[in-house]
């Protein structure tokens, strides 16, 4: 797995619907729609992320749902599940279930 340096944080991104509605979305779209989705759950966080806010605690674990910048980071793929690697400041927002 992926350790991200720094002030880096690794999220795996929700995929793309294989379906909309009644009608199946073809690989190749999905694909392209990658850039497109903005949401997913923190695997990794680098140990200087968030740091300079705040306290210097970080405000999002691993396991958090996040929102992120639409084109920002790197993807990059291991076992066959593409992640993408972003800067804290890439994070828009976490939810959480309360």
């Amino acid at each position: 797995m992926w350790k991200p340096a720094g002030h880096r944080v690794i999220v795996r991104p929700d995929e793309a619907p294989d379906k909309i509605g009644s009608v199946f979305v073809p690989v190749w779209v999905k694909e392209n729609k990658a850039f497109e989705i903005v949401q997913g759950e923190i695997i990794e966080i680098g140990m200087n992320a968030w740091k300079a806010f705040d306290d210097g605690k970080p405000w999002a674990k691993v396991g958090d749902r996040v929102m992120f910048a639409k084109y920002g980071g790197s993807i990059v793929e291991e076992g066959g599940v593409k992640y993408r690697i972003l800067n804290d400041e890439d994070i828009i927002c976490i939810w959480r279930e309360e």
